[in-house]
């Protein structure tokens, strides 16, 4: 991984200076626009909308659109009116329950690895932070900006989620709502949903039991066509849609089922999959959880 920002961590009068690191990558499969005729690649050239010349890169400047709809373009001299954002800190400005920041207000994730000289008070923030159930909320300046960030333990490490400002997150306004207050859910209904809800849950999530079921599909699809083999369709039936009462009862005996013999029983498969990971963690790891490092007293 590269590093992508070097600072300090400071909550109080402590100091930590740590690296950030991206947590993600897409792995997404590219694609690209064709001409179907010859699989020629189609380009794009930066074109002017109102002579219609090619511009090169350094006859390019930045425009931005106003609240009526113009476009105004702004100097290197103009941009040099906002607020000069240098800081280097990661300054914690308070401490929240875990369950307190709505995760759709989270936003994209850095790794936070302390340099060694801070390695002790950065497991001094991580433990306190994993025994109290709580992430922290801080200010930082990353590419000239300053944003809303959360510290938060990963693991054996913490992670900092950049966070949306509160007018970036749009408000839901569907119709249906409008009759939420004259609604009343069946017992009957609420009850079965309640029992499937318990008949499938779990107490940690493990995302390795999953599978990117499209991107493996896709990959073969690739390779088939590449290597000239005949691609098939599987040709599946539409089933019938059953009542909502029907389908509640049917899932929980499914799930049921899946349970009792093990076939795709969740519960089977977290033990299985935490067995696997057992004998290949250290001893010291064995208790940790996707989410959720190991209890520190």
């Amino acid at each position: 991984m590269r590093v992508v920002w070097r600072g300090t961590i400071s909550f109080g009068l402590v100091t930590i200076p740590v690296r950030l690191y991206v947590a993600t990558e897409s792995k997404n499969i590219p694609s690209h626009q064709i001409h179907v005729s010859d699989g020629g690649r189609v380009q794009y050239k930066r074109v002017c909308s109102i002579d219609g010349a090619e511009v090169p890169y350094e006859e390019i400047g930045r425009g931005y659109e106003s609240a009526t709809g113009e476009i105004v373009m702004l100097s290197d001299v103009d941009l040099a009116m906002l607020p000069a954002k240098t800081s280097r800190s990661i300054e914690v400005i308070s401490f929240l329950p875990i369950q307190a920041v709505d995760p759709i207000y989270l936003d994209r994730s850095y790794y936070v690895e302390p340099e060694p000289q801070g390695a002790k008070a950065y497991r001094l923030l991580r433990d306190a932070l994993h025994k109290q159930g709580r992430v922290a909320v801080a200010k930082v300046t990353l590419r000239d900006r300053e944003i809303v960030a959360a510290l938060r333990v990963h693991g054996d490490v913490l992670i900092l989620a950049t966070m949306l400002w509160p007018d970036e997150v749009r408000e839901p306004r569907f119709p249906f709502l409008a009759d939420d207050d004259e609604w009343s859910t069946p017992s009957q209904e609420l009850a079965m949903a309640e029992a499937l809800i318990a008949s499938l849950s779990d107490e940690e999530l493990d995302p390795g039991r999953y599978r990117d079921v499209h991107r493996e599909t896709l990959n073969a699809l690739i390779d088939a066509k590449a290597t000239g083999r005949t691609v098939t369709q599987d040709a599946r039936p539409a089933s019938a849609s059953p009542d909502l009462l029907s389908a509640l009862r049917a899932s929980i005996e499914a799930a049921k089922q899946r349970r009792s013999t093990g076939n795709g029983g969740f519960r089977r498969a977290a033990a299985s999959t935490g067995a696997a990971k057992k004998k290949q963690r250290k001893p010291a790891q064995t208790a940790r959880g996707a989410d959720a490092p190991k209890k520190r007293g």
